[in-house]
C-alpha cells in the first residue's frame, strides 16, 4: 500500500506543479489518478475521492468565472458544496439587476437589504434620486405657477423644458421644439421692426458668450405672428465653473405699455396744457419766458444775433366793449393764426396777455427785425378780421445786447410798444 500511495502522490505533485506554473487559466482543475489494479481498495477510494474533489473545484471555478465575466445565468451542480455561497450572491445580484431595472422605470420605492455595503450604496442612490424627483416636482410646480415663460436650454443652446405659460405666451408646444436651438424658435425684433438674424441679436450674442442678459423692452414674435412685448432675463448656469445650460424667463408687458403710453399721453397733454395758451392755441407767456432765457444763453454763447417782437392790437377794449367777449376772442384767433403762418420756423411766438403778443427772432439784429415788424404791421392792417371796424396794432422792437438780462431785453420792448402807441398807433417804434 505504500508503494500506490506513494505513486499517487507522486501524479497529485505532478499535476499541482503544472496547474501551478501555467496557472489555472490554461489548466482544468481535474485531476485522474491512475490506482494500480492490485492497489488496496482503501487506497483506491482515496483516489476515487481526490479525483471527485478535484472536479468539483473545477466546476466551482469555472462558475466563479462566468460570474466574474458578468454572467448571472451561470450555473454549478446542486451537490458542489463549494458553490454555494456564490449561488446566494448570484441571487442577490439578479434582485437587485431587477430593482436597478425598477428605478430605470421610475421605482424610486425600491430599497435593498442585503449585499453589505452595496446596499447601503444602493439606497443612497435611491434616496437622493427621490430628493432630486421631488425637487424636480416642486421646481416644475413653481414654474407651472409663474407668470413667466421659461425656456431651459442645454450647453448646445438647444430646448431640454418650457413652461405651459412660455406655451401659452408663443403658441409653441414642446413637442415642436424639444431639441431645437433657440435662434430657431425665439426671434426678435430691430425697433424699425425688421428681425434680428442670429448673428446680430443681443439674446443670441449673450448666450453664445455665456454672459447674462437682460431687456426690459423686448419684442418676441409668437407662433401667429403677433408682436409680443416681452421683458426678458436668461442667465447661464454654471456647474464646477464650466457652462451647462441657460434659462430664460420672459413675460409679457403688453399692459404695462399700455399703461405707460396711456401716461405718456396724459403727460404730453399736460404738459402742452401748460405751456399752450387755451384761446389761441400758441404758446403762453410761462413757456415763451423760459424759451427766452435758452435763446439769449445760446445768443451770447455763440454771439448771434436775437430781436424780439411785443405787439398789442390797437383800440382792443372798443371790440370787446362794442361787439362782446365772444367776437373779442374771435379777433384774438384770428391774430394768433395769421401772425402764425407769416413766420419763419425757428421764430417762436406766443401769447403775452389780454391782447399782446410777444415774437422771438433768433439769428436776427434789430433792423431786419423792424423789417419784419413792418411788414406784420401792414398784414394785420389789410386783414379783414370779422368786425366791421379796422384792426391794427402797434409794435415794439428790441435787440439783444450783451449786457441784457430777460427783464432789461423785453422792458425795451415794452417802452419801444408804449412809444408806437404816443406816436399814432399802427407802426412800429425800436428800443
Amino acid at each position: 500500500m505504500e508503494a500506490g500511495a506513494l505513486v499517487i502522490l507522486r501524479q497529485l505533485d505532478q499535476s499541482l506543479a503544472r496547474i501551478m506554473k501555467r496557472g489555472i487559466g490554461y489548466e482544468r482543475l481535474t485531476l485522474s489518478l491512475d490506482c494500480p489494479d492490485n492497489s488496496d481498495p482503501e487506497l483506491r477510494d482515496i483516489c476515487d475521492r481526490l479525483n471527485s474533489l478535484f472536479s468539483t473545484l473545477d466546476e466551482f471555478y469555472q462558475y466563479a468565472s462566468q460570474l466574474a465575466e458578468g454572467n448571472l445565468e451561470a450555473s454549478a451542480s446542486r451537490n458542489n458544496i463549494f458553490a454555494m455561497p456564490l449561488k446566494s450572491l448570484q441571487a442577490s445580484l439578479r434582485h437587485l439587476t431587477w430593482q436597478a431595472g425598477q428605478v430605470a422605470s421610475g421605482d424610486l420605492q425600491q430599497q435593498v437589504h442585503f449585499l453589505g455595503e452595496l446596499s447601503h450604496s444602493f439606497n443612497r442612490m435611491i434616496l437622493s434620486l427621490r430628493e432630486k424627483q421631488s425637487l424636480e416636482k416642486r421646481l416644475k410646480t413653481i414654474t407651472d405657477v409663474l407668470g413667466e415663460g421659461v425656456y431651459l436650454l442645454d450647453q448646445e443652446r438647444r430646448l431640454i423644458f418650457m413652461n405651459p405659460e412660455a406655451e401659452r405666451l408663443l403658441g409653441y408646444g414642446f413637442d415642436e421644439l424639444a431639441g431645437k436651438r433657440i435662434h430657431e424658435f425665439i426671434y426678435g425684433q430691430h425697433g424699425d421692426g425688421t428681425r434680428f438674424n442670429p448673428s446680430s441679436s443681443p439674446l443670441i450674442i449673450s448666450l453664445t458668450e455665456g454672459r447674462e442678459f437682460k431687456d426690459p423692452d423686448a419684442v418676441f414674435i409668437c407662433k401667429s405672428g403677433y408682436l409680443l412685448p416681452v421683458a426678458v432675463i436668461c442667465r447661464p448656469i454654471l456647474e464646477n465653473n464650466r457652462h451647462a445650460g441657460t434659462v430664460i424667463a420672459f413675460h409679457d408687458i403688453t399692459e404695462q405699455k399700455k399703461s405707460q403710453e396711456s401716461l405718456e399721453a396724459v403727460n404730453r397733454i399736460l404738459e402742452k396744457q401748460a405751456s399752450t395758451d387755451p384761446l389761441t392755441g400758441i404758446l403762453n407767456r410761462l413757456k415763451l419766458s423760459q424759451q427766452l432765457d435758452t435763446e439769449m444763453k445760446r445768443a451770447k454763447r455763440y454771439a448771434t444775433p436775437l430781436s424780439i417782437l411785443l405787439l398789442d392790437i390797437d383800440n382792443f377794449k372798443s371790440v370787446n366793449d362794442g361787439y362782446g367777449h365772444l367776437t373779442g376772442d374771435a379777433v384774438l384767433k384770428e391774430m394768433a393764426h395769421l401772425i402764425s403762418g407769416k413766420l419763419r420756423d425757428s421764430d417762436i411766438f406766443a401769447r403775452w396777455g389780454g391782447e399782446e403778443f410777444m415774437i422771438l427772432i433768433p439769428d436776427c439784429d434789430i433792423s431786419q427785425a423792424k423789417a419784419c415788424a413792418e411788414k406784420l404791421c401792414r398784414a394785420i392792417a389789410e386783414n379783414p378780421f370779422s368786425v366791421s371796424t379796422p384792426v391794427t396794432a402797434s409794435f415794439g422792437v428790441a435787440g439783444m445786447r450783451p449786457e441784457d438780462t430777460h427783464e432789461s431785453l423785453t422792458n425795451r420792448a415794452d417802452q419801444a410798444l408804449y412809444l408806437a402807441k404816443q406816436n399814432g398807433r399802427n407802426r412800429v417804434e425800436c428800443g
